[in-house]
């Protein structure tokens, strides 16, 4: 099964203008996109992990997988591809479409500024500075999102929005069950995109740390007006502060 996969850009426009949400103040009642038909892709390779390398007590900037993070300094960062051998992590960082690959303890320049590769994630990088400033962008979203006795449920191509940020499954197949999960805020852009997360898989959003727990690959390979149409939907649970 292939669901109709959109771009970040495309993400942005559906959290911003809340598409079929079900949450938060800008709330509507759009249907979104027709379901695809179209033969399932064959399965990315599982990462072969670990999860995560390098220190996991890092304070510092986090760049979210997938995602554009401003620097303190002046520019942006984007954490673009994710790497892995079994023992260790690296990471894929892209400024200003120069892209450099780094591991666990490197040390860096961008945009003038000195920075430690503390630690590395399938889901975030952290950079420290020698002071060790630095803000983990999203902290400030305490109050979102509202969750179930710690569980967050977001829907195929239903946008739950904050009042700045807002989460959004943009994709699901099946065999094995994996999905995409677009993170925006209005003023930022992309935060966040995890693509191919599996049952099991941490992404981080608002600030918290969470665990893939379900993904329901509903029944959508027929057309969403027909009676047998089901979306799917992705439970996530809540692990603690990022």
């Amino acid at each position: 099964m292939r669901i109709t996969k959109l771009g970040g850009a495309v993400c942005l426009t559906l959290l911003l203008t809340a598409c079929g949400t079900n949450s938060g103040p800008e709330a509507s009642d759009s249907t979104g996109p027709s379901a695809s038909s179209s033969a399932p892709e064959p399965a990315p390779a599982a990462d072969k992990g670990p999860e995560c390398d390098g220190n996991k007590d890092a304070k510092g900037l986090h760049l979210l997988r997938g995602g554009t993070t401003a620097l303190p300094g002046g520019g942006k960062v984007a954490y673009a591809e994710a790497g892995a051998d079994g023992k260790h992590r690296t990471a894929v960082l892209s400024v200003d479409e120069a892209k450099q690959t780094v591991a666990p303890g490197r040390k860096l320049t961008l945009k003038g500024h000195s920075y430690t590769v503390a630690q590395i994630c399938t889901y975030r990088v952290v950079l420290t500075t020698p002071d060790h400033s630095g803000t983990n962008q999203g902290a400030h979203m305490a109050k979102w999102p509202t969750t179930s006795e710690g569980h967050w449920r977001l829907r195929w191509h239903v946008p739950d929005n904050g009042p700045e940020l807002g989460a959004v499954v943009t994709d699901i197949q099946a065999g094995p069950a994996r999905a995409s999960i677009s993170a925006t805020d209005a003023r930022r852009g992309q935060l966040a995109f995890y693509d191919d997360v599996r049952i099991g898989s941490t992404v981080e959003i608002a600030g918290k740390l969470w665990k893939v727990e379900t993904i329901d690959t509903g029944h959508m390979n027929v057309g969403m007006s027909s009676p047998d149409f089901k979306a799917g939907y992705v439970d996530l649970r809540q692990l603690g502060d990022a």
